[in-house]
């Protein structure tokens, strides 16, 4: 059986979770949900310091637990679609250093990362008049996630098949063609139709 693995990603406020939580009611057993490896540590009590050296321990606990599930639900659960809550390279965003020390840090490269996925679903962080700042894990103002949305961007820059669903959209809207791609892929469809046919930005 052929297995499909995507990585949604995107800036704080973005709509992943939501997102996340449909699917798993929508898809049920044809999908297996990657739970983010960040909110799995800090709820846990994992200390967040904003030292570099802080910073770089926390991005390395993040990779390898990210690192972890995705092999424990690869290897121990059969559906078709597996679906991660953020991917390795997001930790570039967070790092204090260059992608360079990053990849000499968990020893791989940007290729291996990449290839880690089969498709990438990036979701821009919410305009400020549809910003969430409710939930407990998130620290970034707007402005602040609107910059990390833009460095989880290019970090996962050359993957041959990321889309990016933007902001300018209400979120009902988002959700239901972010919900809409996935079942595209779901179905094998080919990533040129899938972004002709939702009218997405491909990058």
């Amino acid at each position: 059986m052929k297995r499909t693995k995507i990585a949604v990603t995107g800036g704080p406020s973005g709509g992943k979770t939501t997102l996340l939580e449909t699917l798993k009611k929508e898809l049920g057993q044809e999908a297996s949900i990657v739970p983010e490896a960040a909110s799995l540590l800090y709820r846990g009590g994992f200390p967040r310091g904003k030292t570099p050296s802080a910073r770089i321990h926390t991005q390395k606990a993040i990779y390898y637990t990210q690192k972890e599930i995705e092999n424990l639900i690869i290897e121990d659960f059969s559906a078709p679609l597996i679906v991660c809550d953020r991917g390795s390279l997001d930790s570039i965003a967070y790092w204090p250093y260059s992608e360079e020390d990053f990849f000499k840090q968990i020893d791989s490269t940007r290729e291996s990362e990449l290839n880690r996925y089969d498709w990438v679903l990036h979701l821009d962080t919410a305009s400020s008049d549809y910003y969430d700042s409710s939930n407990p894990i998130r620290t970034e103002s707007h402005a602040e996630a609107v910059l990390l949305n833009e460095r989880i961007r290019k970090a996962w820059t050359g993957h041959p098949q990321r889309l990016i669903i933007s902001e300018d959209t209400d979120f009902l809207t988002k959700m239901a063609k972010s919900i809409g791609v996935i079942t595209a892929i779901l179905d094998n469809e080919k990533y040129e139709k899938i972004v002709s046919r939702f009218g997405i930005k491909a990058v």
